[in-house]
């Protein structure tokens, strides 16, 4: 699977850019860069899993991958605090 597949496996929205990813409020998390294409399908499904689990905690409120040519960001919405 591509790491589009792969965003869209784990419902979480692909962004071009870091800068589009912050645009839209989400924060950004850990970058991988990875030497070929099957390690940068490994590195998506890595980062989203990791950003699943904390999605399914509750921590965040949505989860999204940063897909550039040659490298792959997690991202996440925070949930919005009351006060």
């Amino acid at each position: 699977m591509s790491p589009k597949e792969i965003a869209a496996h784990y419902e979480a929205k692909v962004f071009d850019s870091p800068e589009a990813a912050q645009g839209a409020g989400f924060a950004l998390t850990e970058t991988l860069a990875p030497r070929n294409v099957w390690n940068k399908a490994s590195a998506a499904q890595s980062l989203l899993l990791k950003l699943r689990d904390r999605k399914e905690k509750g921590e965040v409120k949505e989860i999204g991958l940063v897909i550039e040519p040659w490298s792959v960001t997690g991202c996440y919405a925070p949930n919005e605090t009351t006060a």
